[in-house]
């Protein structure tokens, strides 16, 4: 058993700490909101009043938070006083972020390891977390996480390769959810009814189907915009794979029409409702282009 800390218990935190309760760990949670620290603490987490507080005596640390500017206020606040502690950062960030706030909390003999989610917030216990960091730290955040949050955990190379892999992954997400509304609102409007398109592609066996396809889809014909993934987290993170890809020298032709697309759609305050919520925009463009 490792006594863990889970700073952040939104919708992922505090899926995350039931998660490793239920695995048979110790652990220690809180979140600046109050709502969240009473529905953890309603589902048998142990919650705390300040974050120093949840951190005391922790082995490791969860960091479940929404921006890089949270991740890097609660390395110069909080966490710096988790001295001996691994810190596994679970928010999505950009690598230069990430190397940010392992340097901050070096200097208070914390180890910092990136470990963001690879799968749907309800999927979780079948995650893969793709870790950078310090071998050692890495082991012992994949001794607690690997058979409760996640089936895999992997270390793809030093701090910060983590993070990459997690903002790349998510930019082809957002090519294949702006392509799928521009897909379907073209066959609506070419005459096709876009639920048969949809389920004589989907079962064919062709090499453009994907899981995300089947699930997105569907849900983008019956106008389902319960958000599984908001469109503002989504263009959050697009965002930063941008940045990530320009900081190294890499093109971005596609991601510029991703982020384009995004943007949009948030323009029409959609940015709270689930990703396929671009098939709107699309919607209100045809006839118009």
């Amino acid at each position: 058993m490792t006594t863990t800390a889970v700073i952040g218990l939104g919708t992922m935190g505090g899926r995350i700490a039931r998660t490793i309760s239920a695995g048979g760990h110790e652990v220690r949670g809180f979140d600046p909101f109050e709502g969240a620290r009473k529905a953890a603490a309603d589902s048998g987490i142990d919650v705390f009043e300040t974050a120093e507080a949840a951190l005391q005596d922790a082995e490791l640390v969860v960091l479940s938070v929404p921006r890089p500017e949270h991740v890097l206020e609660t390395a110069r606040g909080p966490l710096s006083t988790a001295h001996g502690a691994v810190v596994a950062d679970m928010s999505t960030i950009d690598p230069g972020t990430a190397r940010e706030a392992a340097g901050i909390l070096a200097d208070q003999d914390v180890v910092y390891v990136d470990a963001p989610v690879l799968g749907r917030p309800d999927k979780i216990g079948h995650w893969t977390l793709p870790t950078g960091g310090p071998e050692d730290a890495a082991e012992l955040a994949r001794s607690v996480l690997e058979g409760t949050v996640a089936t895999k955990v992997i270390r793809v190379g030093d701090v910060g390769a983590g993070h990459a892999v997690k903002v790349l992954n998510n930019l082809m997400f957002g090519a294949i959810n702006t392509i799928t509304a521009e897909v379907l609102t073209t066959c609506e409007a070419a005459g096709v009814d876009p639920k048969v398109f949809v389920s004589t592609v989907a079962d064919s066996g062709a090499a453009t189907v994907s899981n995300l396809f089947r699930e997105i889809a569907p849900k983008m014909i019956a106008g389902d915009f319960d958000p599984a993934f908001a469109l503002g987290l989504l263009a959050k993170d697009n965002k930063l794979a941008i940045d990530l890809a320009r900081s190294v020298g890499a093109p971005t032709h596609l991601a510029e029409v991703i982020d384009r697309v995004n943007s949009a759609a948030m323009d029409q305050g959609l940015a709270n409702e689930d990703t396929g919520v671009v098939r709107k925009l699309y919607s209100t463009q045809v006839g118009n282009v």
